[in-house]
């Protein structure tokens, strides 16, 4: 999944305009560009903000420059947790930490 991402930020670079993007993110955190510009949405690593859209929100100082235009908080990369993404795993688990 990261070596995807990282094709879609090489992707992004030489993509038409848009305002922001994110690769690796659930639909349900933010899904509209007012959701997006409250400040808890910029939290996310890999969010990438036009400049005027990065204006607007504050010029948080932990976004970098991405390309000619645009800036974001550097991409992280996924992350399997397979306990906490599988409630078969984690019941488990749980059994295996409740037995005495």
């Amino acid at each position: 999944m990261t070596e995807i991402g990282l094709h879609l930020y090489n992707n992004l670079r030489l993509a038409p305009s848009f305002r922001y993007a994110l690769v690796g993110m659930e639909a349900d955190e933010f899904r509209t560009y007012s959701e997006l510009i409250e400040e808890s949405a910029l939290v996310f690593p890999g969010l990438v903000l036009a400049e005027a859209v990065w204006q607007a929100t504050g010029s948080d100082s932990v976004f970098r420059s991405f390309t000619l235009g645009y800036v974001w908080k550097p991409y992280e990369g996924e992350a399997y947790r397979p306990l906490i993404a599988s409630p078969e795993l984690k019941n488990k688990l749980d059994e295996l930490l409740s037995v005495r």
